[in-house]
């Protein structure tokens, strides 16, 4: 059985007291399995969004391409289209049904960006700017529902002899 043999000192009589490691090792071994699997289950659950704005545009800027904002409002969505500060076409359309609306956005986000979008060459390496205004009250589950929608949007982009699907736009938060 494993255990540590403290010895005695000197003369006087010696000590052998056994210390049982197998509870230590068990709690080690059952906090490394914990460890692991929340590590995974972590990384597996992330949407891949930021909120810089207006935000530090990096080492160089982007160029000043249209912007489309999605307002997610209580009872409606609204895709508008910004030059900058110019408003440049707004669309707006009810929240009827939670799955048809939801298809409704996706359809309308595609057909959004087929007709405005800006990055649409294959050699170009940047997308699209989306703005996400939603109410902090929001629940997750519909702002995953929007994101999802944003992210069903499609490109091709071509780096070197690969050419892949890409999500059109890159979404960026702006919380009321």
């Amino acid at each position: 059985m494993g255990g540590v043999d403290v010895g005695g000192r000197g003369s006087k009589r010696s000590m052998n007291a056994e210390i049982n490691m197998i509870p230590f090792i068990d709690l080690l071994m059952v906090t490394v399995a914990f460890l692991l699997i929340t590590a995974v289950w972590v990384t597996s659950s992330r949407l891949d969004a930021n909120a810089l704005v207006p935000g530090d545009p990096g080492p160089s800027p982007p160029d000043p391409m249209r912007t489309l904002h999605l307002a997610v409002g209580a009872e409606s969505y609204t895709l508008t289209w910004r030059d900058q500060n110019v408003v440049v076409s707004e669309v707006t359309f009810s929240k009827n049904d939670a799955d048809a609306s939801r298809r409704e956005l996706k359809d309308r986000i595609a057909t959004e960006w087929r007709e405005r979008g800006g990055h649409k060459n294959p050699e170009d390496l940047q997308t699209d700017q989306l703005i996400l205004h939603t109410d902090n009250r929001m629940p997750y589950g519909e702002i995953a529902a929007v994101m999802d929608a944003v992210a069903s949007t499609k490109r091709e982009m071509r780096v070197g002899s690969n050419t892949q699907m890409v999500a059109a736009f890159s979404t960026t938060f702006s919380v009321k």
